[in-house]
């Protein structure tokens, strides 16, 4: 150890002083190392090439199509045409009289979404629920919803809201999932 190094130079044993004072005799690389080379460099390349081959020919990638040509659906209110194809009843279930159940029977070439139905009563209030979920009618089937606090005797009339899905420009209501 050289004289300029010595721990007497250093009052008090600062050893913080002395790790700067060896830091500045050591040299410093003017080069730094590159971490891959050669043969090692090549086979990260192709580790990498073949982890993005497997992305870009997956299944889920290639299920994916930007430019398709399928028509999109679009759920449309129901022309007054359709709505008298679709036969609507409403009457109370023997187990309750506070309950209204709504039958919807569907004539039309595709399936109907309801989403709820609104009771006027003879007392002038309307009472109306929302079905959740959204009552589905496939074709040529029929399906009931329920509407609770409507006594029985009390119904003046009743309206259902169901929409159909159509495509944009298309008259007639179709089926989103055929081919």
């Amino acid at each position: 150890m050289s004289a300029a190094l010595r721990m007497e130079n250093f009052p008090g044993n600062n050893r913080r002083k002395q790790v700067l004072a060896l830091m500045a005799l050591m040299p410093m690389p003017t080069k730094l190392k590159q971490p891959f080379r050669g043969a090692t460099a090549r086979l990260m390349v192709g580790v990498l090439w073949l982890v993005c081959m497997q992305l870009i020919t997956s299944t889920q990638a290639l299920a994916w199509k930007p430019f398709e040509t399928k028509p999109l659906y679009e759920e449309v209110e129901l022309s007054a045409s359709e709505a008298k194809k679709v036969q609507y009843a409403a009457g109370w279930s023997a187990q309750s009289d506070t309950e209204l159940l709504v039958e919807i029977k569907n004539n039309l070439p595709g399936p109907l979404a309801c989403h709820g139905a609104t009771v006027h009563l003879l007392s002038g209030t309307t009472v109306s629920k929302s079905f959740l979920p959204r009552l589905y009618v496939p074709n040529a089937a029929s399906r009931q919803g329920a509407v609770s606090g409507v006594k029985k005797g009390q119904m003046k009339d009743f309206s259902v809201l169901c929409h159909c899905w159509k495509k944009p420009g298309d008259t007639a209501c179709g089926n989103p999932r055929s081919k």
